[in-house]
């Protein structure tokens, strides 16, 4: 039986992203729901009512907008209720319906994916609602976990990593899922098969699609949109304004939204999206000799030795607003990891950390995040994974600011 995430736990990586402010309304057409916090090759979003554009890092995912990636480009998104979405190569995808209340901590999350890998790690909403995910064969619903999912054409495969319970409908059959390790096949215009236990070794290929070569990481993706046709349409570019693009591209004059709605979910949710960050404050922060200490939790699937279980850890990073580099430390799954982390992008970081144990020799961890508030960031968000002898891990992190440095 795989080790249960404590509450605590799941809380702050939920939590770390939010703030108390907004009560319960269905999401206006361009509001912004979450956020890109990592990115590989160039993913692209297809908000209703805009142009196309690629997902680099801080870029706003909006109600309704359509995700897609090719062979070489992966996503990690970000919703405002702490759900996170991992999508994986030649992927497609719908954001049907976010509306979330702060205060309550409820709300309803909806995607409609066509086809792709995709690991989904529910937030606040999973914990009292089903994160319901349709796929052209089945309609799965996921409480207060982690699953994941290969979607095709004719067949979906539903994995239940670790949660509270997963559930497989499909012409008039609910199939209920509640032990970590099992999944449910279904084959299109059939009926869910029964759930049973992963074969051994059949996570490998969806894990390393999930997480890709991270050698570009957050940079390549950034870079390559600075020089696309999309880079232009991307919100986090600013509006002409001084205080740059506070409301990405939503309607209104010099692109501030108007919306009541939008601008409460937006601006009183601890800022979330890193394309809220003013680009004359980022210069400034550059400039700055400022050290500050993050910290925060971390949580994943772990494959050792052919054998799966989830596990958790935390981390710390000591960031030089100065050098725009930093060091960090982890502990994950009972393995150190220590390293150099540098800065990628307006708002991204890369850290690469070697195992500091000297019975896991080999290991090596990689974190991939984003800073998120204004002036000194007050959060971080993002994905990692570690790859060693017969080993392998991912998932996700959340921390904040911990010392010294000022208040957000």
């Amino acid at each position: 039986m795989a080790p249960r995430l404590c509450v605590s736990n799941l809380s702050l990586l939920s939590a770390a992203l939010l703030a108390a402010g907004t009560s319960l309304l269905p999401v206006a057409v361009n509001a912004k729901v979450g956020v890109t916090s990592a990115a590989e090759g160039d993913p692209r979003g297809k908000p209703p009512t805009e142009a196309e554009r690629v997902l680099r890092v801080g870029v706003d995912v909006q109600a309704n907008e359509l995700i897609t990636t090719q062979a070489n480009d992966r996503a990690h998104l970000m919703f405002l209720d702490g759900t996170s979405l991992s999508v994986g190569p030649n992927a497609q995808l719908t954001i049907d319906k976010f509306v979330y209340d702060p205060a309550t901590k409820t709300g309803d999350l909806a995607i409609n994916a066509s086809k792709g890998v995709f690991r989904l790690v529910g937030g606040k909403i999973s914990k009292t609602n089903a994160i319901t995910v349709t796929t052209p064969s089945s309609t799965i619903g996921i409480r207060g976990g982690i699953s994941i999912f290969n979607v095709g054409q004719q067949e979906t495969m539903s994995i239940f990593v670790f949660g509270i319970s997963m559930t497989v409908g499909a012409g008039g059959k609910l199939e209920i899922v509640t032990r970590p390790g099992f999944q449910v096949t279904t084959f299109f215009g059939g009926l869910p098969g029964l759930a049973s236990a992963v074969p051994p070794g059949s996570l490998g290929a969806l894990f390393s699609q999930l997480e890709g070569s991270r050698g570009g990481g957050q940079g390549g993706a950034d870079q390559a949109a600075q020089s696309s046709g999309f880079s232009g349409a991307n919100s986090g570019q600013g509006s002409g304004n001084t205080l740059g693009n506070r409301f990405g591209s939503g309607p209104g004059p010099r692109n501030v939204n108007p919306s009541n709605i939008t601008t409460q979910a937006v601006s009183q949710s601890a800022e979330i999206a890193p394309s809220n960050l003013p680009t004359r404050v980022i210069s400034n922060v550059s400039q700055m000799t400022q050290t500050i200490t993050y910290k925060g939790v971390m949580a994943g699937l772990v494959r050792n030795n052919g054998h799966y279980s989830f596990g958790t850890g935390t981390y710390q990073q000591v960031w030089s607003m100065g050098s725009n580099s930093g060091t960090t430390t982890a502990n994950f799954n009972n393995s150190s990891y220590s390293g150099t982390t540098t800065r990628t992008g307006n708002y991204g970081f890369q850290a690469t950390m070697p195992t500091t144990n000297p019975s896991t020799p080999g290991r090596t961890m990689n974190m991939n995040g984003a800073f998120i508030g204004q002036g000194y960031p007050t959060y971080q968000a993002g994905t990692f994974s570690v790859n060693g002898p017969n080993y392998q891990a991912g998932g996700v992190f959340a921390g904040q600011k911990a010392g010294p440095g000022p208040g957000p």
